[in-house]
């Protein structure tokens, strides 16, 4: 081979190694989405002395989709995960019924489906841990006054307390107040309008209406073991609760 045609293909090569060279350097790195996260909580509810389960299913993260995102339980049921109260960047959906038998043990499979078109796989386990049921739930309020108390006991093998009111139909909105991450050994709360406890009043108490009813809900919560004990936790086991109705 002479040297022109040794030069021609050097030349060549080395313009293919360039061009090469630039579209690795102008291609955009794939966001895969770290942020994502996902969590599964039993929630076990007391229903007239009876204890009765359901299951919760939280996700998020930057830029997840409205709709797309679902889960697969162990035993091959599959549920779509939509926009809840939760906000911008979070789903939850409250799966099915509440039913007399606990959820399945296991493995649950979410895929998360983004704003760039990015499916995201990730798992959380159920485990046989049980909280007792939340019981006597007491609620004192004169209807047209701005205070209010809660009594309660149960909530066995509980890490913290959280009590909060609500609308009766909650789907679409957010609590009216919540004070999340009471210790364990608590067994009763009192607030007002002007209560600003962390997080308190999460909406204006004067959305409040006169001889409406709202919910006045206690729950005794399990964290998953290995998590951080707090009352923003997400990585929550197992939710039992109780409620009542209040007159405003």
């Amino acid at each position: 081979m002479n040297k022109f045609n040794i030069l021609l293909l050097a030349t060549f090569f080395l313009g293919l190694f360039l061009v090469a060279g630039c579209e690795s350097d102008n291609t955009i790195p794939q966001d895969t989405h770290e942020d994502a996260y996902v969590d599964v909580i039993v929630k076990k509810v007391n229903a007239n002395g009876n204890a009765k389960y359901k299951l919760m299913f939280f996700a998020g993260g930057a830029e997840i989709a409205k709709e797309g995102s679902t889960v697969t339980t162990p035993d091959g049921k599959n549920f779509e995960l939509k926009q809840f109260w939760a906000g911008p960047g979070t789903v939850i959906n409250g799966a099915d019924e509440l039913s007399p038998d606990k959820p399945t043990k296991g493995k649950y499979v979410f895929k998360l489906k983004f704003n760039d078109g990015y499916v995201k796989e990730l798992t959380d386990i159920v485990s046989d841990i049980d909280v007792g049921l939340v019981t006597d739930l007491f609620v004192t309020h004169v209807e047209g006054s701005n205070e209010i108390s809660a009594t309660w006991s149960g909530g066995e093998n509980a890490d913290i307390f959280c009590l909060k009111m609500t609308e009766l139909d909650i789907a679409k909105t957010k609590p009216l107040f919540k004070i999340g991450g009471m210790p364990k050994t608590k067994t009763s709360y009192s607030f007002d309008i002007k209560t600003n406890a962390k997080p308190g009043w999460l909406r204006n108490p004067n959305e409040l209406v006169k001889g409406t009813q709202y919910w006045l809900v206690v729950s005794a919560k399990k964290v998953e073991q290995g998590t951080k004990v707090t009352g923003a936790s997400k990585d929550f086991e197992q939710n039992s609760c109780a409620k009542v109705k209040v007159k405003w």
